[in-house]
């Protein structure tokens, strides 16, 4: 009578009849081995056992849809728990693409700031370096400075260290457009200010005003240029003073006056 082995993976199990084969708990991947067979085969490969299998369900895997077979590995569902999700090759490189674009953007905002910052810190030793002394007597136009805004209820504090000089931005890069430039904003405790004397020199009085006024809105009130648009023109921190050719003075009290008012109210919310 034949007699049949089966193995677990571990050790061989047997030796049993036919019938007590049938009995036992087998699937279609079980290993069978009996006399005649060269090596241990699964007992669905085994013609004269084949039957067996009937009814035996098949593995779960075999019978999935394809798609479902094909993500099998990336997206699977175990009852009671959440899906497993991995993400696939191509997804992992594209996030790792994105953080280094990420951060090399951040990167290369640091360095713009800090060689913005060191061209500024040149351009300023330059200007320093060839400002001068003059006759003008610029002291005239921050004290007026200060009595106008004190009009409209302005008393910001008035800096111990006042620097208004002549720079020659005419011999240096990057300047020669300028016609003033301020250094004192947002530093209560000194007005510092430079203006170019061909830019004083061509200009008319009430040019020489917006610009003095201009530059010492910056270092006493803390203000910001505005944007060089049609609308803001005429105004009194509107960059572009160079094109005040045929303002009055009248223009420039309504302009100065105009801007104190806007001040004066937004210090009063």
């Amino acid at each position: 009578m034949k007699k049949y082995f089966y193995t677990n993976g571990s050790e061989k199990i047997g030796p049993f009849s036919f019938e007590e084969l049938k009995k036992k708990n087998l699937s279609r991947d079980t290993r069978i081995w009996f006399y005649g067979l060269d090596k241990w085969t699964p007992l669905s490969e085994i013609d004269e056992l084949k039957f067996l299998t009937n009814s035996i369900p098949p593995n779960l895997k075999e019978h999935l849809p394809i798609e479902m077979q094909k993500n099998n590995d990336s997206n699977i569902a175990i009852p009671g728990n959440k899906p497993i999700i991995r993400l696939s090759k191509n997804k992992r490189i594209l996030k790792r693409g994105i953080i280094i674009l990420i951060i090399s953007f951040f990167v290369f905002l640091i360095s713009f700031n800090v060689y913005n910052k060191h061209q500024k810190r040149v351009l300023y030793q330059k200007i320093v370096t060839s400002a001068y002394d003059t006759d003008v007597d610029f002291n005239f136009y921050v004290e007026k400075f200060y009595r106008d805004i004190g009009v409209y209820g302005i008393f910001p504090k008035k800096p111990n260290k006042i620097i208004i000089k002549f720079a020659k931005f005419d011999y240096i890069d990057n300047a020669t457009h300028y016609h003033g430039i301020s250094y004192g904003k947002d530093d209560d405790d000194r007005i510092e200010i430079y203006v170019n004397p061909s830019t004083w020199e061509k200009f008319n009085k009430p040019m020489r005003y917006f610009l003095m006024y201009h530059e010492l809105a910056h270092d006493v009130l803390n203000l910001d240029d505005l944007e060089d648009t049609p609308i803001n023109k005429g105004k009194l921190m509107y960059p572009a003073i160079a094109s005040y050719e045929s303002k009055t003075m009248d223009d420039f009290i309504e302009s100065s006056h105009t801007l104190f008012k806007e001040v004066a109210s937004k210090q009063k919310k």
